[in-house]
């Protein structure tokens, strides 16, 4: 009988991935009337900028990174770039309010905030105050007005990235064990407070 096949972390298989098949499609997204497509190689290139921008920014080992936004590249880009740093992602509704966006990212001791929008950063702005944890705000679409320096676009995230040495992620990815918490989905909470399930 075979065997099953002993157990890996993420980033072993993004980077056989990315080996095996570099030019192949990954994802592909439609913007502005056009397909885009990025190639497994490139989606483990831009999860490592961000992961390195993550560590820049401040995240520590096991600590949330909450996400909000609808299906896009930057969301995958932000989920795989936070376990890479040795983060804990923790994707929200959409839909959900500025209280439930603050019972998540506090309850995952978030330091950062990726969201899709102005509309999406409007509520955890509402909740800052009570997030004692949160030091920064990605927004992925849309120019930030810099009133804030707090609040960061999708580019000032990887430009933070690539001001930091490789080695200081590859630091964080040979800590990381296949038993570690790869992510947090919430529950829907419809019957109380979500429930973070690992």
């Amino acid at each position: 009988m075979p065997q099953p096949p002993a157990p890996t972390c993420v980033h072993t298989i993004l980077d056989r991935t990315a080996r095996d098949f570099a030019d192949s499609p990954a994802l592909c997204v439609k913007r502005n009337g056009s397909w885009q497509t990025t190639t497994w190689q490139a989606y483990r290139d831009t999860a490592r900028r961000v992961a390195r921008g993550f560590v820049a920014l401040g995240l520590q080992p096991g600590k949330g990174v909450a996400i909000i936004g609808y299906n896009c590249p930057e969301w995958f880009f932000a989920d795989i770039g936070a376990i890479l740093a040795g983060g804990v992602p923790a994707g929200i509704y959409t839909t959900s309010s500025p209280e439930q966006c603050q019972y998540i990212a506090h309850h995952c001791e978030a330091p950062i905030a990726i969201v899709e929008d102005r509309h999406q950063l409007a509520k955890f702005v509402q909740v800052w105050d009570q997030l004692p944890h949160l030091q920064h705000v990605v927004v992925m679409h849309g120019a930030v007005d810099g009133e804030d320096p707090r609040v960061l676009s999708w580019q000032q995230l990887l430009q933070r990235g690539d001001q930091l040495a490789e080695s200081e992620l590859e630091a964080r990815i040979v800590a990381q064990y296949p038993a570690d918490v790869g992510t947090v989905i919430y529950t829907s909470g419809t019957t109380g407070r979500p429930k973070a399930v690992m």
